[in-house]
């Protein structure tokens, strides 16, 4: 019977912490907080494409493919895109010395 007991509080415990990190979430939403996120790297196994986000001081750089995706540090707003210079050549610019 204490095992019972044990896992109810368990859950009781469990459900409280997720209640919790929803509020504060919602709390920060609505404060249009940015997010803290953290630099990865995933290669899809079915693909073999790597996406990866990188952090610098301004902006934080979600690579995806060839693509880059700049987003605002401190805001998290999204700020532009970036092409690779091999995908500029293909497009027809032309490089000189």
């Amino acid at each position: 019977m204490d095992t019972a007991i044990g896992t109810e509080n368990r859950a009781a415990s469990s459900m409280v912490r997720e209640w919790i990190r929803h509020a504060w979430g919602t709390a920060l939403e609505f404060f249009h907080a940015p997010a803290k996120i953290k630099e990865f790297e995933y290669v899809d196994p079915l693909t073999n494409e790597t996406v990866f986000l990188a952090t610098g001081a301004r902006y934080s750089v979600l690579h995806v493919g060839d693509k880059r995706f700049f987003f605002e540090r401190t805001t998290g707003r999204f700020d532009g895109t970036c092409t690779s210079l091999q995908e500029r050549v293909a497009d027809g610019l032309e490089l000189c010395d």
